[in-house]
């Protein structure tokens, strides 16, 4: 695949998981990841100590789907809508098999009834398994900024 091409493909995975995301689809959402992935939402400031606590933490596809219950049936919040914005998105490095990606992004939340409000801004470090049908996530490390999130972190980013 030539370096334009990955960048395509790995541009429309992206829009993709953040339709998904945006849409209110979220039983689609862990189809974007490989069956063993890790997937972590952790603030920068527990990144930058190396301290794994996170809002939001998976070690495969399993737990995503159980998160996904847990929205639709299990967890009480007032209704809203997430609006996911993905800014920069690089390759790293790929050999053809992976590759290593970075983006930005911005979260906004708008609570039924309610103004839209910043949720959060950050970065995510990601590895991209290109084998297969489609490209999925094998690691995705979601870095917010902030120290506290306005209400709770509901959806995933």
């Amino acid at each position: 695949m030539s370096a334009g091409d990955l960048k395509v493909t790995i541009d429309d995975l992206y829009a993709a998981y953040a339709e998904a995301i945006c849409d209110d689809e979220l039983e689609r959402w862990p189809d974007f990841f490989t069956q063993e992935c890790l997937y972590r939402v952790i603030q920068r400031s527990n990144q930058e100590r190396g301290l794994l606590l996170g809002p939001i933490f998976s070690e495969n596809r399993g737990g995503l789907i159980d998160r996904v219950t847990a929205i639709r049936n299990a967890l009480v919040y007032a209704p809203r809508y997430l609006c996911y914005v993905v800014g920069t998105i690089r390759v790293v490095e790929s050999d053809g098999a992976t590759a290593r990606t970075r983006s930005m992004f911005s979260a906004y939340q708008t609570i039924a009834g309610g103004d839209s409000e910043l949720l959060m801004v950050g970065r995510s470090f990601d590895t991209v398994t290109l084998d297969g049908d489609a490209p999925k996530f094998s690691e995705r490390v979601v870095v917010f900024d902030t120290d506290r999130i306005p209400g709770a972190l509901i959806y995933p980013v």
